[in-house]
């Protein structure tokens, strides 16, 4: 008897040319042009953070088209284990860090002193820091050996592009359009 799978997406945002500025520097630093990581639930809750904002856990359609999606297939445990991090993280109000997000694309292999903690006892974090933390607390193996204050939206897109349990998936937004041009058939 085979376990129960759950679909677990990971949005990684290449930015368009209305993005703002910020965006296309942070993406202009890595080798995949990402500048920013999300993770969508089946729900369609997204969690992650915008600089200069709090962490977020709500309903999105990420529509966005410059966003390239990666699902896989994860355990109903490390679903779940995931989905509960991140509602305690946006419950916990956690805020944006400039300093930790730059230090990350700087400093790639030791973490600066004053962001090797965990997100949730420092208060403040980057979006591929706390989707990897979340991750990492799920036991995902695809994060594993990720350093979650070094780790950057292309670090974590390296890490989850290559893994077994990708699947083709979607959100609900991009299969509409995929059917209205006929790509896709309902049903």
């Amino acid at each position: 008897m085979s376990t129960p799978q759950r679909v677990l997406t990971l949005a990684f945002l290449r930015p368009g040319a209305n993005d703002p500025s910020f965006n296309h520097l942070v993406a202009s630093m890595c080798k995949h042009k990402i500048c920013h990581a999300e993770l969508l639930f089946e729900d369609n809750r997204a969690f992650s953070i915008f600089a200069g904002q709090q962490v977020f856990f709500k309903p999105r359609t990420l529509s966005n088209p410059d966003y390239e999606l990666i699902s896989l297939s994860v355990s109903a445990m490390e679903y779940t284990s995931v989905y509960g991090f991140c509602q305690q993280a946006a419950d916990s109000c956690l805020g944006f860090t400039d300093v930790g997000m730059v230090a990350s694309y700087l400093q790639p292999k030791a973490c600066p002193f004053i962001h090797t903690s965990a997100s949730l006892h420092t208060g403040s974090t980057f979006c591929s820091k706390i989707v990897t933390e979340a991750l990492k607390f799920g036991g995902l193996p695809e994060v594993e050996r990720l350093i979650p204050c070094t780790t950057t939206p292309s670090c974590l897109y390296d890490a989850v592009r290559d893994s077994p349990r990708k699947l083709l998936c979607s959100v609900p937004y991009k299969r509409d359009q995929l059917c209205r041009v006929g790509v896709l058939r309902r049903g």
